[in-house]
């Protein structure tokens, strides 16, 4: 047999070889669509049987079609899913993946953790919740949750839909409110002669509502909220704005800190003027902290103090090994019991000397020990050692709010004679 027809030979019979090969294949794979896939899964995984008769089931599950989200062998995902698992929910459901691309998105959709509101398979709620909406918001939201105590509630809230008022994917709206709030208002209050009348004949659906009202839940009727400024507890709106009928009716009578220095000039003045202001001079707008109509906490502040402060001065430091460990200083304690809220003459905006401020609690520490005052001085800044030479006020990577551990390492930092032993 000469070399072509060998090889020849041998071609044909590698093309039958494969040829019953890839039948063989093809029949494999058309047995493998022909399996009842939940059926073959329930085998092991008989606990999902329940959510896959549940009355709300995932589309997908009922159908038996778990290899939309599963890989039956390997992954490199949790539950073998075949990709990281807001990935495969936005697969079928697009819109969600628009509103995660939004500027206020909800933290599980953020993280991509959809199974902590959503049943997978199946569920007993609509929208395949977990919970109604109202448990499930509150199981997070747990202020929200102690609103419910107050006498005086907004409907949507007291029926709990928080839907009517908020996205719960993501909006372009704070709080992932469903669009401005006069436009989420207005579609439920109607602007008619009772409105009107309510509001001293002041175009308020043009207004921002939130400003006056706790959308939520209130002790006092109308949904004002604990504190009111006094000018607009009176009535009084005019003190502060032009009138209802002028051009621009919620325009204030001047610049908002020179309105506000009208009555409060001391703590205006301490923005301005002190050797340590708040703020710069420039830029200070009392706004930034304070409501001027209501507000919850009191001062009008429009937050609790460590909630409001933190939202610039993070807590958590850049000295702490482990960020956010002493986040506050002392169990109760407001900002202010220590830090002057508008200026001071001290650094860090202390209320008084560190030795002498300190000491009105820690009145034990250090009294027959370190030196401290204006006869020390400190050889790392040649400043009067104080209590801040060697703790934290907010965070420290150590016990006792030290900054450097109290063994060793702290002492030999000014006591460089003592390195060598």
């Amino acid at each position: 047999m000469n070399r072509r027809h060998r090889e020849g030979r041998e071609f044909g019979l590698l093309h039958v070889a494969l040829t019953v090969f890839l039948s063989a294949s093809t029949a494999s794979l058309a047995s493998a669509a022909d399996i009842d896939q939940s059926q073959v899964c329930l085998e092991c995984h008989s606990e999902l049987a329940a959510e896959l008769s549940a009355n709300v089931p995932h589309a997908p599950a009922v159908a038996g079609e778990c290899t939309a989200c599963h890989n039956p062998h390997v992954s490199r995902f949790s539950k073998l899913l075949s990709e990281r698992p807001g990935s495969v929910c936005y697969g079928c459901h697009e819109e969600i993946a628009q509103q995660a691309a939004l500027s206020h998105v909800h933290q599980p959709v953020a993280e991509g953790t959809c199974g902590g509101c959503h049943t997978p398979h199946g569920g007993e709620h609509a929208g395949l919740l977990e919970r109604s909406g109202k448990e499930l918001c509150f199981g997070c939201h747990t202020d929200a949750a102690q609103w419910g105590a107050r006498p005086v509630q907004h409907t949507p809230f007291s029926q709990g839909r928080c839907e009517a008022c908020h996205v719960p994917h993501g909006s372009d709206g704070a709080g992932q409110v469903r669009g401005s709030t006069t436009e989420v208002c207005s579609s439920c209050h109607t602007v008619d002669a009772t409105f009107r009348a309510a509001h001293s004949n002041s175009p308020d659906e043009r207004a921002a509502c939130q400003q006056c009202h706790d959308p939520h839940a209130s002790a006092r009727a109308g949904l004002f909220r604990a504190s009111l400024h006094a000018p607009f507890e009176a009535g009084d709106c005019t003190v502060c704005h032009a009138l209802p009928g002028a051009s621009e009716p919620f325009r204030t009578k001047l610049a908002t800190r020179e309105l506000c220095a009208s009555c409060h000039e001391e703590d205006v003045a301490k923005v301005q003027h002190a050797r340590f202001p708040h703020v710069s001079p420039a830029d200070g707008d009392c706004a930034a902290c304070h409501n001027p109509h209501t507000a919850e906490a009191a001062s009008l502040l429009l937050d609790s103090e460590q909630t409001l402060c933190s939202s610039c001065h993070d807590p958590g430091g850049s000295s702490s090994q482990e960020p956010g460990r002493f986040n506050s200083h002392g169990e109760g304690l407001d900002c202010t019991t220590c830090h002057a809220p508008h200026g001071g003459e001290r650094a860090l905006l202390l209320v008084a000397e560190p030795v002498q401020h300190c000491s009105e609690c820690h009145s034990h520490e250090h009294t027959v020990s370190h030196p401290m005052g204006e006869e020390t001085s400190d050889p790392r800044n040649r400043q009067p050692i104080d209590c801040l030479s060697c703790h934290g006020i907010h965070d420290a990577p150590h016990d006792s709010y030290l900054y450097r551990s109290g063994e060793r390492d702290l002492c030999v930092s000014c006591h460089k004679n003592l390195a060598g032993e």
